[in-house]
């Protein structure tokens, strides 16, 4: 199961994502287990990095669309 924790992330790309303890309490209650979240969490991590055709590739893996409009939000 292929995560951001996978990506080696500074602690200044987890603060994105609430910061380590955060992603942890995240992945401790199995909603990494939901393929959905990794892959956005993958998508925004490479966003980040500006690596846009990596992330766009794990967006486009995403099976539940609507998931896609909380991005705007997140930039």
């Amino acid at each position: 199961m292929e995560t951001i924790f996978d990506h080696n992330p500074t602690d200044k790309e987890l603060m994105r994502f609430g910061g380590r303890e955060n992603l942890l309490k995240f992945t401790e209650k199995g909603l990494y287990e939901i393929e959905d979240n990794r892959l956005y969490h993958l998508g925004l991590l490479f966003s980040g990095r500006k690596d846009y055709e990596k992330a766009n590739s794990y967006f486009d893996k995403i099976e539940d669309r609507s998931l896609l409009k909380t991005l705007v939000q997140d930039f």
